[in-house]
């Protein structure tokens, strides 16, 4: 039996983690390069590895935003949130002026209501 490892895993059990990966193993020895799972993305992977890891990295970012931007409700604001890495600044819509005008109060609140609909999703 193997001595346990500082992880209380013992070198068998290490040894079959390790091996999870061979079925990614190709004839010739060497593993299949990873391409992702969504077909849409066509293989646009995180890969540091690689000399052109910047160049790489730049591509998938904008190839997921352009993928989220299609697909999803609101997608131009998820697509904001991943080209510039931060928060969408959603505005609430300012009171209405005329607080007399049943138009202008119907349109404030429909307005309202799609700002906080959007600031759900």
């Amino acid at each position: 039996m193997s001595a346990p490892t500082s992880s209380g895993q013992s070198q068998s059990q290490l040894q079959k983690e390790n091996n999870k990966n061979l079925a990614n193993t190709q004839k010739d020895g060497f593993r299949k390069k990873f391409t992702g799972g969504n077909i849409n993305l066509s293989g646009k992977i995180f890969d540091v590895a690689s000399k052109d890891a910047v160049h790489h990295f730049l591509e998938t970012v904008k190839a997921i935003a352009d993928y989220v931007s299609q697909e999803y409700t609101h997608g131009g604001d998820i697509r904001f949130m991943i080209e510039n890495m931060e928060d969408y600044n959603f505005v609430r819509p300012p009171n209405p002026a005329d607080e007399d005008d049943p138009f202008e109060i119907e349109s404030w609140k429909k307005q309202l209501d799609q700002y906080w609909k959007r600031r759900g999703i």
